[in-house]
């Protein structure tokens, strides 16, 4: 009998781990409806441009910043000693998805970029920026040392590359770069939670001025 109830509660627990898998893994995707560019020629000389994204890498938000990428597995130019390699995976650098959402919220999106720099002349620069194993990050169950996570791998959006030209070409003194095309939910999103965070502060201030 004891045997017999063990077996249903083994049963009961799996159907449920499968069930919290399935609803984890559904997402919904947003669409942009214009692409964003994805390269663009500055009005700077290679070396300012790279100096621009090796000194503002923070300010760009991809914090890890590989300048030396002549070990890389994939690389599109053989004449890369100006280019830069971005990385947003784990360490607290992941962004969010503006395509990817479940449940209303944005999902993890990891993801790298291989910003190849080509000098058109003295004092233009095309920054073209590859696309690396984007991914989005659906669930994970961890404990202790040992767990199982579940992402998808998904198309390039635009929008982080395009969010990287705008930063390196805010540093460069860059103007009438268009703005970045974004899907109409997470610019929804985008205002909720701006309002959110208005709302704690004004209560913050509240609580700290009856102090």
């Amino acid at each position: 009998m004891k045997n017999k109830k063990t077996k249903w509660i083994y049963i009961v627990l799996s159907i449920t781990l499968v069930l919290c898998a399935a609803i984890r893994g559904c997402y919904s995707k947003n669409k942009l409806d214009n692409p964003n560019p994805t390269s663009y020629i500055f009005d700077a000389s290679i070396e300012q441009v790279r100096i621009a994204i090796v000194n503002n890498a923070e300010k760009i938000r991809w914090y890890h910043l590989w300048s030396e990428i002549e070990d890389k597995e994939t690389i599109h130019y053989t004449d890369i000693k100006m280019d830069a390699w971005l990385n947003c995976h784990g360490g607290g650098n992941n962004v969010l998805s503006k395509i990817y959402f479940r449940f209303g919220k944005p999902l993890p999106y990891f993801v790298e970029f291989h910003l190849h720099l080509d000098s058109i002349s003295e004092h233009k620069t095309k920054v073209e920026i590859f696309t690396l194993d984007p991914e989005i990050f659906l669930f994970g169950i961890g404990y202790g040392h040992i767990g199982f996570s579940r992402s998808k791998k998904v198309p390039p959006s635009t929008i982080e590359e395009y969010e990287i030209l705008l930063a390196i070409g805010e540093q460069l003194g860059e103007r009438d770069m268009p703005p970045c095309n974004y899907p109409k939910k997470w610019l929804k999103y985008q205002a909720k939670e701006q309002e959110r965070i208005r709302k704690q502060k004004a209560e913050f201030e509240k609580l700290k001025s009856k102090q």
